[in-house]
């Protein structure tokens, strides 16, 4: 009966729908530049992301795909709230891989926080980062030593 009244209430609100499909809700970017697992031509020369909602935006750092950070000037600002955020980077990016940048937000109302990430690559050669990851992945077999049985006695 509430899987019901749930499923109802979700396809009769709009936008209920598109909530559901989404595990994180309207936290989550709509929309960020460059797009996840994206390959672009040349560098970027900003980071954008828009919200569904006002969102305080905690933070947003870049680091390449060796764990180094890199520093885009990104400053906590606590007055600043809104639905888009655009970082410039005046500067060309150390090479890597790919590149990851992780944000975190929060909203007012609920107090909830989320993190999260999105990768991009660029150049000639670069590769999704998604299948560069999968590309690190061993097809060799984890072989264990045979260390015999073990018996645990119950203590009386």
């Amino acid at each position: 009966m509430v899987r019901v009244l749930l499923l109802s209430l979700l396809l009769a609100c709009p936008g209920g729908l598109a909530l559901a499909q989404h595990s994180h809700g309207v936290l989550s970017p709509g929309v960020t530049f460059p797009p996840d697992d994206s390959v672009l031509s040349d560098p970027p020369r900003m980071i954008t992301m828009s919200f569904r909602v006002d969102v305080r935006l905690l933070k947003l750092a870049l680091y390449t795909s060796d764990e180094e950070w890199v520093n885009i000037g990104f400053i906590y600002d606590p007055e600043r709230v809104g639905q888009s955020f655009v970082y410039p980077i005046p500067f060309e990016l150390p090479p890597a891989d790919y590149y990851i940048a992780r944000w975190s937000v929060t909203d007012d109302r609920r107090a909830r926080l989320l993190n999260g990430e999105f990768k991009f690559a660029f150049g000639d050669g670069a590769i999704p980062p998604s299948e560069f990851i999968d590309s690190l992945v061993s097809e060799l077999e984890e072989v264990l030593p045979d260390t015999g049985a073990y018996r645990i006695d119950s203590i009386q």
